[in-house]
C-alpha cells in the first residue's frame, strides 16, 4: 500500500534529520568542553571499538537480509556467534588499553577501551535484528529505535560531560545508543525473541555470504582504524581531533543519508534478485534518481562548512574546516555511486563492495602518507581520494554483472554530479556576496540560496527525471 511505503521514507527521513539534528547540537555542547586531544583520545578508542562492532554484527545483517529461507535457528545460531566474539573482543580489549596506553602516554586507554568494547554485545544483537526487519520491510521501527537509542545515548553524554567527565562522554555516548538501539529493536519485534543456541549448520548456510559482507565492512572500518592512528602518529591527538571535529559534522550525515539510500534501494533490488534484466532497469533508474536526492546534500555540505563549523563547534577549531571539506566532497562522489554496489548485493555478488573498500584503503593510506609536505589537509585530500577509488569501480566493474554498460552507469551518475556542482558554487558566490550577518543568519540563507537553486537546475534540466521518480515510487507503493 502506498501508505505503507510513505511511512517507511517519512520515518527514515524523520530519523536521518532527528539524528543529525541531535549530534549537531550535541557537538556545539561538547566542543566547548572537551578539548581536541580528548576527542583525538576518543577516536583511537572509538575506531578500535567500531572495528570489533562489526566483527560481531557484519556477518550477518546482509545474509540474513538476503537469505531466501530464513528461520529462528539461523537467528539464535547467529546471535551465539556475535556473543562470543564480542567476549573475546572485551578480553583482548583489556592488554590492547595498557598498550596504547603506554604509546601515548595516556591512561585513560587503560579503561576506556574495555569498557567501550562492551557495546559489541549490543551492536551485534541490533544487527542480528536489523536484518530480520529489512527482511519483513519495517523500517519504520528499524528507524524509530536508531532515533531513540541516539536520543538517550546522547542525552546521557551530555550529562557526563557537563558533570566534567571528559573523555567518557564520548565513550559513552557509543555504549549508550548501542544498548538502548537494541533493547528497542528487541521490544519492537515481539514475535521473535532471539536467545542464544548452537548450530554449526545454520551457520553454515550463512558463511559464504556473511564472510563477504564481513570483508566487505572489515575493510572499511580497518581503513577508518588505520586512518586514524596514522593521523595520530604522523600528526599527533591534537590534530586527530580536529579530524574527529570534521567528521562528527559530516559522518552523521553520511552515515544516515548512506544506510538510508541502501536499505530503501534494497528494497526495491532485492525482489528481482533472480531476474537480471528486469534487475538491470530497475538499478538504472533507482540509482539515477537516488543520486540527484544524496549528491546535492554533501556538495552543499561542503559549500557551507566555512561558516558551519565554526558555528556549531566554536572558537578553537579552524583547522577542521578544510577537512570537512574534503570530506564532505568525497561523501558526495561515493554515496550515489555506492548503489551499484547495493544492486550487486542483491544479486548476491557482495565482493564487489570488498573489491571497492580494498582499493579505497589502499588509497587513502598511500595519498595521506605522499601528502605529509602538505601537513594536515592531506588528511582531507586522501579521503577524497579514497570515495574517488570506489566511484570509479562502481563505473568500472564488468559491465556483465547487470547487463548495464559503464558509459551508462556513469551516465545516470553524472548529471546528479554536475547539478549539485553547480549548486555548490551558488552557494559559495552566496557566501563572499553575501553581506557579513551573523553565522546563523549566513547559513540559512547559504542553505536557502542552494535548494532554490537546486530546485531551479531539476526543474530545466532533470524534469523527466523527476518524473520518473513519481511513476516509480507509485508502482512500489502499489506492490507494498
Amino acid at each position: 500500500m502506498r501508505h505503507r511505503l510513505f511511512k517507511w521514507l517519512g520515518w527514515s527521513s524523520i530519523d536521518a534529520i532527528g539524528r543529525i539534528a541531535m549530534l549537531t547540537a550535541s557537538t556545539a555542547v561538547l566542543s566547548r568542553c572537551l578539548s581536541p586531544r580528548d576527542f583525538g583520545v576518543s577516536a583511537l578508542i572509538l575506531t578500535v571499538v567500531t572495528l570489533a562492532g562489526v566483527l560481531v554484527g557484519a556477518p550477518f545483517e546482509e545474509a540474513l537480509a538476503q537469505r531466501k529461507v530464513l528461520r529462528l535457528a539461523h537467528l539464535r545460531a547467529a546471535l551465539t556467534a556475535s556473543w562470543l566474539a564480542s567476549l573475546a573482543c572485551v578480553a583482548l580489549s583489556i592488554p590492547l588499553g595498557l598498550m596504547l596506553a603506554r604509546a601515548y602516554d595516556e591512561p585513560q586507554f587503560v579503561w576506556g577501551l574495555p569498557v567501550g568494547m562492551i557495546s559489541c554485545f549490543f551492536s551485534g544483537h541490533s544487527d542480528i535484528l536489523t536484518g530480520l526487519i529489512r527482511r519483513r520491510r519495517r523500517f519504520a521501527d528499524l528507524a524509530k529505535a536508531t532515533l531513540l537509542g541516539n536520543a538517550i545515548g546522547i542525552a546521557a553524554s551530555l550529562a557526563i560531560a557537563l558533570a566534567g567527565g571528559g573523555v567518557w562522554a564520548l565513550i559513552m555516548q557509543r555504549l549508550l545508543v548501542s544498548v538502548a538501539r537494541a533493547l528497542l529493536l528487541q521490544a519492537w519485534m515481539r514475535d521473535v525473541l532471539i536467545l542464544p543456541s548452537r548450530s554449526i549448520g545454520h551457520l553454515r548456510d550463512l558463511a559464504r555470504y556473511g564472510g563477504l559482507a564481513l570483508i566487505d565492512r572489515m575493510m572499511d572500518n580497518l581503513t577508518f582504524l588505520a586512518f586514524n592512528y596514522l593521523v595520530g602518529g604522523i600528526y599527533g591527538l591534537t590534530t586527530l581531533g580536529y579530524l574527529n571535529m570534521a567528521m562528527r559534522l559530516v559522518e552523521p550525515i553520511r552515515g544516515a543519508v548512506g544506510a538510508t539510500a541502501h536499505n530503501i534501494a534494497f528494497s526495491f533490488f532485492s525482489p528481482l534478485q533472480h531476474d537480471k534484466a528486469r534487475l538491470r532497469e530497475r538499478a538504472k533508474s533507482v540509482i539515477s534518481y537516488a543520486s540527484l536526492g544524496t549528491a546535492p546534500v554533501f556538495v552543499g555540505l561542503a559549500a557551507v562548512t566555512p561558516t558551519l563549523l565554526p558555528l556549531i563547534a566554536g572558537p578553537g577549531w579552524d583547522q577542521s574546516i578544510d577537512i570537512g571539506i574534503c570530506l564532505a566532497i568525497g561523501s558526495a562522489i561515493s554515496i550515489p555511486a555506492r548503489l551499484v554496489f547495493t544492486a550487486l548485493s542483491a544479486r548476491a555478488r557482495p565482493e564487489y563492495s570488498v573489491i571497492a573498500n580494498v582499493s579505497a584503503s589502499v588509497v587513502t593510506i598511500g595519498v595521506t602518507l605522499a601528502g605529509v609536505p602538505l601537513g594536515p589537509l592531506s588528511v582531507g585530500l586522501a579521503r577524497i581520494a579514497g570515495d574517488l577509488a570506489q566511484a570509479l569501480i562502481a563505473i568500472g566493474v564488468s559491465s556483465n554483472l547487470l547487463d548495464w554498460s559503464r558509459r551508462d552507469r556513469f551516465l545516470a551518475l553524472a548529471p546528479a554530479w554536475s547539478l549539485a556542482a553547480l549548486m555548490g558554487a551558488v552557494v559559495v558566490g552566496l557566501r563572499h556576496a553575501l553581506p557579513p550577518f551573523g553565522q546563523l543568519a549566513q547559513v540559512a540563507l547559504q542553505i536557502g540560496g542552494g535548494i532554490a537553486a537546486y530546485s531551479l537546475f531539476l526543474a530545466l534540466f532533470a524534469r523527466s527525471r523527476l518524473s520518473g521518480v513519481a511513476e516509480l515510487m507509485g508502482k512500489k507503493a502499489a506492490k507494498t
